[in-house]
């Protein structure tokens, strides 16, 4: 009884001083990543090269083409059958 309390009383300090020691190595290990972000960030740019279309656009056609392939599968099961 007593000595699992103890034990889970040395858990989470453990446990922190382990989360702090991790936390300090992140920076040092993602510092390559955090330039590739701002690469990505090129592409949602005005100036960048390529098809411009909203949102609302790649909602409709998404919806569209997945109407299309349910009337595909719907026009497969009648022609088979």
């Amino acid at each position: 009884g007593t000595s699992g309390g103890g034990g889970a009383a040395k858990g989470p300090a453990s446990g922190s001083v382990m989360a702090r020691k991790a936390a300090a190595r992140r920076p040092t290990a993602r510092s390559g990543g955090g330039g590739n972000g701002a690469g990505i960030l090129r592409f949602y740019t005005d100036d960048a090269p390529g098809l411009k279309i909203g949102p609302t656009t790649v909602l409709v056609l998404s919806l569209l083409f997945i109407a299309f392939v349910v009337l595909l599968h719907i026009w497969g099961k009648f022609r088979k059958g």
